[in-house]
């Protein structure tokens, strides 16, 4: 039996689980692990469903357009409610609507054809970077330690800044393609 549906198939698991996360980040008490151990076990389906794909040969135009959707839905509904949670602060809202806004352009941009946009390792980095400071954000209400929340509103920052850099490089490749002779 071929599992060649299987990158696909975790991809679209974390599609949906997205929602599930901000619930349980929205729902259950602060001093709660659950939020915490759901974002990581999502999280890894990056990993996994990518390795699965090379493995088995399963590399598809649709896991490669949803991946990284899959991946903005894990991080701007998690960042959502945080956010929503520290009552919407500015020191968390700012970078959470660039980290969203950032991703809503890039994929509405990767649904025209004639725009390429591969996936840099850039904006990899950046993802990862962006669920790191998820993890410290909601790793520290169960802690209780105020440092780890500082510090993972540093990285979000960073991830932010990553953001936007990133979306110029993105739109500064697809002008100069536009503007080639073909």
């Amino acid at each position: 039996m071929s599992l060649t549906w299987l990158p696909n198939a975790l991809t679209i698991a974390r599609c949906c689980l997205a929602a599930f996360v901000a619930w349980l980040i929205l729902n259950t008490q602060a001093q709660s692990f659950w939020p915490l151990i759901a974002f990581i076990l999502v999280a890894l389906t990056d990993f996994v469903d990518g390795l699965a794909a090379r493995r088995l040969n399963a590399v598809s135009a649709f896991g490669a357009f949803l991946d990284p959707v899959a991946d903005k839905l894990l991080v701007g509904f998690s960042l959502l409610a945080l956010s929503a949670l520290s009552d919407w602060q500015w020191v968390l809202a700012i970078p959470t609507g660039l980290i969203i806004l950032r991703d809503t352009v890039a994929t509405i941009l990767r649904l025209f054809p004639k725009i390429e946009m591969p996936v840099s390792q850039l904006a990899k980095w950046k993802t990862a970077i962006e669920m790191l400071g998820i993890t410290a954000l909601l790793g520290a209400g169960p802690v209780g330690i105020a440092m780890i929340w500082q510090a993972g509103i540093i990285v979000v920052w960073a991830a932010a800044a990553l953001s936007i850099y990133t979306l110029g490089l993105y739109l500064g490749s697809s002008l100069a393609k536009e503007e080639r002779p073909h």
